[in-house]
């Protein structure tokens, strides 16, 4: 579970979707759509783009091609170092513990390999579990 300090830093005024996944987007010849805004909330403006590099490494891109992608976003060049990799440890502790709730859905395994993929690009690995974090 995140501290306050490290959730203090993904905290914001941005609308957020952060439900950004494969099925969610629809990709015309000259539009393109995010459907599905089941979640929406408010924080730091750099976390959609940060659940986009995630899922951009998940589909095999390295994390700093991946990266690369993000910096066109102001949200993201603008955002504190440090809270971009709280909300990368706090992604790769969810992915686990979603894994190790649903053990049978293959994606969430892939997922968590593609968060500590990034956060070990961040210098962060490794990044401890949950219950590890708790106790410190």
């Amino acid at each position: 579970m995140a501290d306050e300090a490290e959730t203090a830093l993904l905290r914001g005024n941005s609308l957020l979707y952060v439900d950004i996944n494969p099925s969610n987007f629809v990709v015309g010849e000259s539009r393109s759509w995010v459907v599905d805004w089941a979640w929406p909330t408010r924080g730091a403006g750099f976390i959609d783009p940060a659940l986009l590099v995630v899922q951009l490494v998940a589909a095999r891109h390295e994390p700093a091609e991946a990266e690369g992608w993000a910096e066109k976003c102001d949200a993201w060049t603008s955002a504190d170092r440090d809270a971009v990799d709280a909300f990368a440890a706090a992604t790769v502790r969810m992915y686990r513990e979603h894994a190790k709730r649903f053990p049978d859905q293959q994606w969430r395994k892939a997922m968590v390999v593609a968060a500590e993929s990034w956060a070990t690009h961040r210098g962060l690995s490794p990044v401890p579990d949950m219950a590890e974090s708790e106790g410190s």
